[in-house]
């Protein structure tokens, strides 16, 4: 009898070692996913800024070479 407990205590402990590597595993991934949003969204924002200066700038040039209507 105690060798059918200790067989299934040894199953239970390395499916729990099995269960814990692949939490590790996907946490790892989670991690690395996070990582590439907060970079990608960085970027868009920066890219959002650059592109409404760029617009800014085009409409201050179109003001100042426009004629002054009477």
């Amino acid at each position: 009898m105690n060798d059918v407990l200790l067989a299934r205590a040894e199953r239970a402990i390395e499916a729990s070692r099995a269960l814990r590597a692949q939490r590790r595993a996907v946490a790892d991934q989670l991690d690395d996913a996070t990582r590439q949003v907060r970079r990608v969204v960085l970027e868009s924002a920066m890219l959002r800024s650059e592109l409404k200066a760029l617009r800014d700038d085009r409409e201050g040039q179109d003001l100042r070479h426009r004629a002054p209507s009477e």
